[in-house]
């Protein structure tokens, strides 16, 4: 698309003040009540990130305690490697810095990523038409309440998407200028995105190919020295990465089993599911805007550009069928292919505008909407986090944990997975399988009369076993008659009973 003719914003000290204006508030309302513990949102994914980043700190804190240090240690070298654990490390390297360990330190950075991306949402706005479009982008893009909670979390999505925005604002660059240092910014970016989180890849990927074959031809492509520069450094990390994990060291094979599930794309239930799992969390109308911004587009490159992005979404989507429907925070990068498709939407919109109207007050009234709209969404955020005070529940785990003495081989039917109970509670422990792990594993081809029977016989190998799901317990007869039969009840509350399991 070309440069407009017609600028909605043809005064710059009002493009900055808005733009500058909707990046505080953005990052201000993800700071907001920062300081509670992480069970607002995915809580199993923030702990596990917390129980690793906790034992990089203690690895190097000489002045702690031996039982925590062993502790500490103990429960990060359980924890399964999904992805290289760059966030972890970011927080470690924080507490260092801090001098103790706080959970608001990589929360908060994660809210800084997503802003970041919003910068490069609204730079891209420049690359594919003018910033008049970017600006209503990155205002979908900092405001839309989903992103608020999930991007004020403890896991490395938040910066994967960062990555990916940049990558892609360096390509579009690159498309323009084809020079060799915009193609090594773009390929470095990319290759980080794909290191940090292995998914970028068909973000990143989808974008890169559509741009190249679409703007240039496939011909034309294969002899171009930059464009091979930048697929060799988009792989190179993440491929050094599974080559070590798969067969060298082998930590990441058994992460592959539970990760692919072709049969689900037979089940029309999978679509009208991921759909909806879409459309409830960026909106049915924007979802449809977006995908019009296709035919908005009259650059060739930049269409394929967009076209690759959509596409990529839907590999990634089907590639990992199970998660799509199970973990929301999977359609996170949906949000940005969303807010960069919208440039070009409100590009239009904007220009026409534009094209009607040349007075001030127009604008204002147009820049007034946009605050209001994000004024709306922040107040409603506002309540919900203000509301719920997670505290307490800290303060349980703490307890339970306490019961039990350092060292101890446990076994817990806990929430989530007994990553709330190493955290808080100081208590490593192995995770009893829950009728939805035994269903995810049946969907790999296991055997659920196998999995129950390994999981009872198990039993014998720890020194406590912790019951917080009291109603779940409550509903499997036979491992309740089984311990109250065989072993005593070393503590028992409210929510909570602990066997003992020793001889």
């Amino acid at each position: 698309m070309d440069l407009n003719s017609e600028r909605f914003f043809d005064r710059k000290w009002l493009l900055w003040v808005v733009v500058g204006l909707a990046f505080v508030l953005g990052l201000g309302i993800r700071a907001y009540d920062i300081t509670d513990p992480p069970f607002d949102f995915h809580a199993t994914r923030q702990l596990r990130a917390a129980v690793i980043a906790r034992g990089m700190y203690y690895q190097g804190l000489e002045d702690a305690p031996e039982w925590q240090r062993q502790q500490a240690d103990m429960a990060w070298h359980e924890e399964a490697i999904i992805e290289p654990p760059v966030m972890e490390r970011l927080a470690a390297w924080g507490y260092q810095l801090a001098g103790s360990e706080q959970l608001w330190i990589p929360r908060s950075l994660s809210a800084i990523f997503w802003c970041l991306a919003g910068l490069a949402v609204w730079l891209l706005g420049r690359e594919l038409s003018a910033a008049d479009g970017g600006v209503p982008a990155i205002f979908y893009f900092l405001f839309l309440p989903y992103s608020i909670y999930a991007t004020r979390t403890f896991q490395p999505d938040p910066l994967m998407v960062c990555l990916i925005a940049w990558s892609l604002w360096a390509v579009s660059r690159w498309h323009r200028e084809r020079t060799t240092r915009m193609a090594i910014v773009a390929g470095v970016l990319g290759g980080l995105a794909i290191f940090v989180k292995t998914v970028a890849i068909f973000f990143v990927g989808g974008a890169f190919i559509g741009l190249i074959l679409l703007g240039a031809g496939l011909a034309k492509a294969i002899r171009d020295k930059q464009v091979w520069l930048m697929g060799l450094l988009t792989i190179l990390p993440t491929s050094l990465f599974y080559v070590y994990g798969l067969w060298i060291a082998g930590f990441l094979q058994r992460q592959l089993s539970y990760r692919f599930f072709p049969s689900l794309w037979c089940d029309p239930a999978f679509y009208i599911r991921w759909q909806e799992m879409a459309t409830n969390i960026c909106g049915y109308g924007t979802l449809l805007a977006a995908l019009a911004a296709l035919f908005l587009v009259r650059d060739r490159g930049k269409r394929g550009f967009l076209a690759g992005l959509w596409i990529g979404y839907g590999l990634y989507s089907m590639t990992f069928a199970y998660h799509t429907l199970t973990h929301d925070y999977y359609q996170l990068p949906l949000i940005l292919v969303i807010s960069v498709s919208l440039i070009a939407v409100a590009a239009e919109l904007l220009k026409a505008i534009a094209a009607i109207e040349k007075g001030l007050w127009v604008r204002l009234f147009i820049v007034l909407l946009l605050f209001a709209g994000a004024a709306f969404k922040i107040w409603d955020v506002r309540v919900n986090l203000i509301r719920d005070d997670y505290r307490g529940e800290a303060a349980f785990w703490e307890k339970v944990g306490g019961l039990i003495e350092p060292g101890a081989r446990v076994l817990a039917m806990s929430q989530t997975y007994g990553n709330a109970l190493s955290y808080y509670g100081w208590t490593p422990n192995d995770s009893w399988a829950s009728e939805g792990d035994i269903n995810l594993r049946v969907l790999a081809g296991a055997s659920a009369e196998d999995i129950e029977q390994s999981s009872y016989a198990a039993i014998e190998h720890y020194d406590y076993f912790v019951i917080t799901k009291v109603g779940e317990f409550d509903d499997t007869p036979e491992l309740k008659e089984l311990l109250y039969n065989n072993y005593t009840v070393f503590a028992e509350g409210e929510d909570y009973i602990i066997f003992d399991l020793r001889p």
